[in-house]
């Protein structure tokens, strides 16, 4: 889709500068700047702000123009000053000699652009995909490589600048319900396919200069519209939904078969069930997880040890969180130990409960896990159901009745499975029955599915 583009330059600013008739180069600081405009019959393909395939500029909206007097190139700004399919950008430029010209978009986004080989250079890294398109809708233009001048009494800038958008666009649409939020939408192919960063040269080819095999895409809105760089490459593609109750989707998986420059596509990913497996960052696990029990008492993990979120909404009692890299237990695996100290009060005991559940209507919850202690498994019991929702206090862990249409089970060696009818805000729990202490009991693995 083309777009024409006016990019206009604002009034000179005032600034002492060298006579031009001196023979001396004026410094940076002392140049003098003039205002001009490239013509109106320049064109843009497109802009930034995307609607489906709907695309304009935003006033704001600022490139990055560089101009390359053959010895150094300068990079000025300019400013949108309205919304619409052609707009008009302000900004200045210096008196002077020019051999080339050149721009991108946007102009914070770090690029740089080599006037010797003519090339622009750019690195997204791997968590590209944000939530605002325009933060990385990259566009580059042509080279303009006829020489020119600007002086104090330029008034039009003689060059034609083309911009071209870089990456294909894909609107995105998540299958959740009406109680379901998003978190994040990650991709992953079966191979090192998706550029992170590379180069554009004066013919238009991109080539990559690393690639990766994931992308993590944060968003709150159940359909938007994300950029990627050219994939030229076939592979397998996986798209997985994390919702804010920390649950994945993981229903879809396509053949990529490439994505081409500028180009849009539509993908409609389903939801049908999502689950939840405990995986405990090094990080939580020197926190709580490091003989802490006696010190944690009732807590929820703070953000700092786990900015993945993983945890979020989750509240422990008498509780350790360990990791599968720490052996001091009988399960070395991921897993959640709930202490039981001495004495013959159970409201003593560990307990923990999972942020609440978004669903629509009733849904079904299975729930597996090892369970394991450093005693042996005679006479210990826990109790596992759903709760309510609401304000999570020590009182309300130490109280086993709040597990309602709860479940009293010994704890055996091997797999345990449990299922319950779950509606949207429930939470799942587990707190520890039997006394007689001292001792722990691990919960190892602790997946638990939605359907």
């Amino acid at each position: 889709m083309k777009k024409l583009v006016v990019i206009a330059m604002l009034a000179a600013v005032g600034m002492s500068a060298c006579s031009k008739d001196d023979g001396v180069s004026a410094p940076a600081d002392m140049q003098k700047y003039v205002q001009v405009t490239i013509p109106e019959d320049a064109v843009s393909e497109t802009r930034t702000s995307v609607d489906g395939t709907t695309t304009s500029w935003v006033a704001g909206d600022k490139v990055a123009v560089f101009l390359y007097n053959g010895a150094t190139t300068q990079k000025f700004e300019f400013t949108a000053d309205k919304s619409g399919a052609t707009t008009t950008f302000s900004g200045d430029v210096p008196v002077g000699s020019y051999m080339l010209a050149a721009a991108h978009y946007p102009y914070s986004c770090g690029a740089t652009f080599d006037a010797v080989n003519k090339t622009f250079k750019h690195t997204w890294g791997d968590a590209y995909c944000t939530a605002n398109l325009a933060d990385y809708d990259y566009m580059y233009s042509n080279v303009w490589e006829e020489p020119f001048v600007i002086d104090e009494d330029t008034t039009i800038l003689p060059v034609q600048l083309t911009f071209k958008p870089l990456m294909a666009r894909i609107k995105m649409t998540l299958g959740l319900g009406a109680n379901e939020t998003p978190k994040l939408v990650t991709i992953t192919t079966s191979a090192n396919v998706m550029p992170t960063a590379g180069s554009v040269g004066s013919d238009g080819a991109f080539i990559a200069s690393s690639v990766c095999n994931k992308i993590v895409i944060p968003t709150s809105q159940k359909e938007f519209v994300i950029g990627m760089l050219p994939v030229s490459i076939h592979s397998t593609m996986n798209v997985q939904v994390t919702t804010t109750d920390g649950l994945t989707y993981s229903d879809k998986s396509f053949t990529l078969a490439g994505l081409k420059r500028n180009h849009h596509y539509t993908m409609s990913v389903p939801c049908n069930k999502k689950t939840v497996t405990i995986t405990v960052p090094d990080e939580i696990d020197k926190k709580y997880g490091s003989d802490t029990w006696k010190d944690n008492g009732f807590y929820y993990v703070d953000p700092q040890y786990d900015p993945a979120g993983l945890f979020d909404g989750w509240y422990f009692y008498r509780a350790e969180i360990k990791s599968d890299k720490n052996g001091d237990d009988k399960l070395k695996k991921n897993r959640i130990q709930l202490q039981v100290p001495a004495g013959t009060n159970s409201s003593n005991n560990g307990a923990f409960v999972t942020a609440p559940i978004q669903c629509d209507g009733q849904k079904t919850v299975k729930i597996s896990f090892e369970v394991a202690t450093n005693r042996a498994l005679v006479n210990i019991k826990y109790r596992i159901g759903v709760t309510g929702n609401g304000p999570i206090t020590e009182a309300w862990l130490r109280d086993r009745n709040n597990i309602i249409a709860g479940n009293d089970n010994e704890c055996r060696s091997g797999t345990q499975t449990h299922t319950f009818t779950v509606s949207n805000g429930q939470r799942i729990m587990i707190k520890i029955m039997s006394t007689a202490g001292s001792y722990h009991v691990e919960f190892a693995n602790f997946p638990y599915t939605i359907e």
